[in-house]
């Protein structure tokens, strides 16, 4: 059903007065099935259209709307949906610490709503541990729907909840699997020390898949109560713990996963694919649905999913479901009872709307009752809401509630002056360096980690950088020496190292208290009656210079980790800009198969990819679409038309910007300026200059474009290696520049301009792990360890790798090569990002009309010379590794053809493997698009045998050879390293000799750095290329043609 359709059809149902599940129907093993999966996360108690802590209504979200848009479902697809929660229900506001505390043998009004709407499952989120183990147990008690967890375990070794469920709709078995982050075992030690043990997720999650499978299970889903890739927020090395966020890993390692439904983050993402597995989040709150729609087709006597896709669907301005309301109605009267209960007064108005800037009153009053309680010499909290406020007259207990919001508990450790100053640096790490290119606030560190001490007088430097912020600290008026001892009061969170405060392990416990915290200040007003800033407040602290102060207060509206429900003051209509990066599509208009004969990537796959990606970005954002160099030259269809198709295809979906490919220079400077003018987005190289440093006129170094209201500068990089990747005749006259100093000074200029975004687009690129996000090496990973100036985002190319991480807290994506994937990184202006990288399967996707015709007429035009057969291939020769049958299979070719000694062909050359069968001239032409011209040098045998060592200084060889053997031993030093050079296989080479060598005009001339040519004493350009001679050699051997011998370079120790 089409998208607008389907939710036509969700908004004209009417909601029902009974939320249910109906029984799962009948279908034949014939037809395909479309199954949808609705998801929440993060409720957090959110039930009803109502804030407890204003006293009002509140339309834009509650799960009661949830419900009509499931039922809407339900009606729209009876027996194929399912109904799932990733965690984090049964505890978050008034309604749920009535229900946990005050009214604990009634229904829990969270599961007798999620009774209501007949849950399929959910997962145990951490926030479940808050009241104890007893609340959680009390509630899986009450739940007609299981609660799961695979990953945790009791100390004994036995699951302390259940890992998986089996549900069936239309006939198909559907394998549920939960998990939850390992942080609650730091975040609720207390409640769970020596009683439960949080295991890493991925083998848990890994092994429990594997059992749902046997168990019959044909579609199998995750709900996991763990954010996508974001770092943890505590220490995993000094806790043990496993990470906190692995949604993206356990998609990437996890075989069989067909959807994961995660939480935990509160972000929301309509549908993110990695690998074949589906992976979407609704807002918390209950802001949205999350719906994934998985076609399910037969498979045998099985079922398998063949197609899937995302959407979020808003409940603001929903009807609530009446069947929702009538199960929570004596909870939600209890709760306004409770919440609008005046336990005293107070003369004056206390406003916690500066108290990250200033030290307030307010905050005073949360710290005094925390010190005199555990009777220490400190106390310390953070403001966890700029909203927080006591108004001046009656005090309730909602007001009371909002200024302290968590059910934590009160502690009291004994710690040293070094530790105490440890611990305000770290908690100043929350504001960003005055007179850098900081933002005034980390956008990394939520509000709830700046912690404000009372009790000790100190002042804060923003002005100086991290670690060393902290410029005068006192108590009883003299300096607090490394060696002083000091009590202090604290919540359980903070002393058991929430939030990174790792400088707290070990200290000494001397008060450990039961009572919340929340409810030591409700007992205060009600045993003072009128409570007074003066009995609280004493000034010990401030933040210099003072000019950081307004700036750090605008910062703090904007930062994404904030609870407020206060909008932000904006200067554009869309915050949030979503980057869509590809790179070195190198002409790959047809999708492929890969070494796994799984078809990704091509055109038309990676324009529909990106169709879907944009949907996410509507009203409050701003959509960028960028790639990392080498678009065109690769392909038959694009390379005889000299990559025209490509460029018309960039056009149609609205490229912004492109950064400049070595790839792009192939065919000459005329035809890239031919292409430049076709283009509708500038090809960018900022550092790439005339040989006399003077800037390229036709070359631009950056674009400031603006998208929905956003002004967002873009900077493109040419990569260093370019005079070693290509011909060098093609970039005679240019030379490429260091990057770095070019774009700090470009991107002060763009914000003076009025960029609110700085965006680098480079084809330079690295290697990281196989995840993508760790141990990242390579060129673009040393320009951003050496870049000074702020860079809100990167997009790379160059390497064709998986790059889904950060540099210095850069945000850096490289979405591998031929549209087989599609980065994207959510940016807030001025905040946080996420980072993904999206794989491209055609079988998942709907076809783009225009985008299908422009690849027909494209594959159309070469059709004649793409199918001619050329040979038949005895088996498959695949690109693998640096040494391969391929390779000499080539050299082989070229040596033949020229009529030489000796061939050298660089690896660099060979794009892609032979398959077994029919060999035509297009799948020929992959393997060698670059019709490199081959020469025919002369050189004496030691000036052979100097460039052969030159080849092997470099690690494994990346180069093939033929008509020689060598022996060479990698242990050696440079220059010393080639044991034997034998001419065939036995006779020495002769260092007096002259011998021809044949190599490709790239290598002749220079490429990769190396050169033979000036060596030689002839130098022949033949008349042909290295396509032609390949294609020669395979119509002259005896087919089908096998693979030649790959043992042609011996290594010894």
């Amino acid at each position: 059903m089409h998208r607008l359709a389907f939710l036509a059809l969700i908004a004209a149902c009417a909601p029902s007065t009974q939320t249910g599940r109906p029984n799962s129907l009948p279908t034949t093993a014939t037809e395909p099935v479309e199954l949808m999966v609705a998801a929440t996360t993060d409720q957090h108690g959110r039930l009803r259209g109502w804030d407890y802590y204003l006293g009002a209504a509140n339309s834009k979200h509650s799960l009661a709307r949830a419900a009509t848009i499931v039922d809407s479902l339900r009606a729209a697809a009876p027996g194929r949906v399912l109904l799932v929660d990733a965690g984090d229900f049964l505890q978050g506001n008034p309604l749920t610490y009535v229900a946990a505390r005050l009214d604990p043998g009634a229904a829990h009004p969270v599961i007798a709503a999620m009774n209501a709407m007949m849950y399929d499952a959910a997962a145990i989120g951490n926030h479940e541990f808050n009241y104890g183990i007893p609340v959680l147990g009390a509630a899986i008690g009450q739940a007609r729907f299981p609660l799961l967890a695979a990953n945790v375990y009791r100390p004994n070794g036995d699951r302390a909840y259940p890992a998986s469920t089996l549900v069936k709709r239309s006939g198909i078995t559907v394998g549920i699997i939960g998990a939850t982050t390992p942080g609650s075992a730091v975040w609720d030690r207390d409640k769970l020390q020596g009683k439960l043990q949080f295991r890493d997720i991925v083998p848990e999650v890994r092994a429990a898949v594997r059992n749902v499978r046997a168990r019959g299970a044909d579609v199998v889903i995750v709900t996991i109560h763990s954010g996508l890739n974001e770092p943890a927020s505590y220490d995993t090395i000094a806790t043990g713990l496993p990470s906190e966020n692995v949604s993206a890993r356990l998609a990437r390692e996890v075989e069989g996963i067909d959807l994961i439904n995660y939480g935990h983050s509160h972000r929301q993402m309509a549908d993110t694919i990695i690998g074949t597995t589906l992976l979407i989040q609704a807002k918390n709150w209950a802001e949205s649905v999350a719906v994934a729609h998985l076609k399910v087709e037969p498979a045998g006597s099985r079922w398998r999913v063949t197609s899937r896709r995302g959407e979020l669907i808003a409940t603001a301005g929903r009807v609530e479901s009446p069947s929702v309301l009538a199960a929570t109605q004596r909870a939600h009267e209890a709760t306004v009872a409770y919440s609008t209960a005046e336990i005293g007064s107070t003369p004056v108005a206390w406003r916690a709307d500066s108290a990250r800037v200033a030290d307030a009153p307010i905050t005073d009053f949360v710290l005094e009752v925390q010190r005199r309680t555990a009777n220490a010499q400190l106390a310390s909290t953070a403001a966890f809401s700029l909203e927080a406020s006591l108004d001046a007259g009656p005090i309730t207990v909602a007001e009371v509630a909002r200024l302290y919001p968590y059910e934590n508990t009160l502690k009291a450790i004994r710690i040293s002056g070094k530790q105490l100053r440890e611990y305000l640096e770290y908690s100043a790490r929350y504001f960003g360096t005055v007179g850098t290119s900081d933002d005034p606030v980390n956008s990394k560190v939520p509000g709830y980690n700046f912690d404000i001490v009372a009790g000790a007088s100190y002042t804060v430097d923003v002005s100086r950088p991290v670690g060393s912020r902290i410029t005068r600290l006192e108590f009883s008026n003299r300096p607090i020496a490394d060696s002083d001892s000091f009590t202090m009061a604290l919540n359980n969170y903070r002393q058991s190292g929430g939030g990174g405060y790792a400088m707290l392990g070990g200290a000494p416990v001397v008060y450990d208290g039961t009572v919340e915290i929340r409810q030591l200040l409700i007992d205060e007003v009600r045993k003072r009656g009128t409570i007074n800033p003066d009995d609280y407040h004493s000034r010990n602290w401030d933040l210099v210079p003072g000019g950081a102060i307004g700036p750090a207060l605008a910062g703090m509206l904007a930062n994404p980790f904030e609870r407020s429900s206060r909008t932000a003051p904006s200067t554009s209509r869309g915050r949030r800009i979503r980057i869509l990066a590809t790179n070195d599509f190198h002409g790959a208009l047809e999708s492929r198969a890969d070494s796994r004969g799984v078809v990704r990537g091509g055109a038309v796959a990676l324009a529909a990819s990106i169709q879907r990606a944009s949907r996410d970005c509507q009203a409050d954002c701003a959509l960028v679409l960028l790639d990392g160099g080498d678009m065109y030259q690769g392909t038959l269809p694009s390379n005889l038309a000299f990559g025209r198709p490509v460029i018309q295809l960039y056009n149609m979906l609205g490229y912004s910007a492109a950064a400049l490919g070595n790839h792009e220079f192939d065919w000459g400077i005329d035809t890239l300026k031919a292409r430049m003018r076709e283009a509708r987005y500038p090809f960018l190289g900022a550092n790439v200059r005339f040989a006399d440093g003077s800037d390229v006129p036709w070359i631009p170094n950056d674009t400031l474009i603006e998208r929905n209201g956003i002004r967002i500068g873009i900077i493109g990089l040419a990569s260093v290696l370019t005079p070693a990747t290509t011909r060098a005749v093609n970039v005679k006259g240019l030379r490429f520049d260091d990057p770095a100093p070019i774009v700090g000074e470009l991107a002060r200029g763009l914000r003076a301009r009025g960029a609110e975004a700085v965006i680098v687009v480079a084809h330079d690129g690295a290697f990281c792990d196989r995840t993508g996000e760790a141990s990242c090496e390579g060129e673009i990973v040393a320009f951003l360890s050496k870049l000074d100036e702020k860079i809100d985002a990167v997009v790379s190319g160059h390497t064709h790798s998986l790059i889904s991480s950060r540099v210095k807290g850069t945000p850096l994506v490289q979405a591998r090569s031929s549209g087989t994937a599609l980065g994207v990184i959510d940016l807030q202006v001025g905040g946080e990002a996420t980072i993904s990288v999206r794989d491209v399967l055609p079988d998942s996707l709907v076809k783009l009309p225009r985008v299908d015709s422009l690849v027909r007429s494209a594959v159309a035009a070469v059709a004649s010379r793409v199918d001619q057969s050329v040979a038949m291939i005895a088996e498959a020769m695949p690109r693998d590794g640096e040494q391969y049958a391929l390779g000499n299979l080539i050299a082989d070719a070229q040596r033949r053809a020229g009529k030489a000694d000796v061939s050298v062909v660089n690896n660099g050359g060979i794009r892609t493997g032979l398959k077994a069968g029919n060999a035509t001239y297009g799948k020929l032409y992959e393997i060698q698009p670059f019709a490199n011209t081959l020469h025919r040098l002369t050189v004496r045998g030691r000036d052979l045998r100097a460039y052969v060592e030159r080849l092997l200084e470099r690690g494994e060889p990346r180069y093939h050879f033929s008509g020689i053997g060598i022996a060479y031993s990698p242990s050696e030093p440079q220059g010393r390293r080639v044991q034997s050079l034998t001419q065939g296989k036995s006779a020495p080479i002769d260092p007096a000799r002259n011998y021809t060598v044949v190599m490709n005009d790239f290598l002749a001339t220079g490429g990769e750095g190396l050169e033979l040519a000036r060596q030689a004493s002839r130098d022949e350009l033949l008349e042909m290329n290295d396509l032609d001679a390949l294609i020669g050699y395979l119509r002259q051997l005896p087919q089908p043609v096998r693979s030649p011998p790959v043992d042609r370079l011996v290594v010894r120790p």
